[in-house]
């Protein structure tokens, strides 16, 4: 089983990238994406292989998300006023 560090641009984890802490150069290569502005993003993660690190993150994330959504009412009221926008373009025939 490997450490895996997760490492994405601060507020946007859609593009990622991992270094498995056993390997000899990690604290260079942490260094390295450090000084690049990337922030390590939630906890050390262990798993068999670095697909199922990245599942287990992308899981993480997706539940993280879907916690603010159902927690925070102007993402909802938000949500729900886009979708009425939508349907009434669609409505009335109106192209984007």
């Amino acid at each position: 089983m490997n450490q895996y560090v997760f490492f994405c641009q601060p507020n946007n984890c859609d593009q990622f990238t991992y270094l498995v802490k056993e390997h000899l150069n990690y604290l260079a290569e942490k260094e390295a994406l450090l000084e690049q502005g990337l922030i390590i993003e939630g906890e050390i993660i262990v798993a068999d292989s670095a697909e199922t690190a990245i599942e287990k993150f992308r899981q993480i994330n997706l539940n993280a998300i879907e916690d603010y959504i159902q927690h925070d009412p102007t993402v909802g009221f938000t949500t729900f006023m886009m979708e009425m926008y939508h349907s009434l373009r669609r409505r009335l025939g109106i192209k984007s």
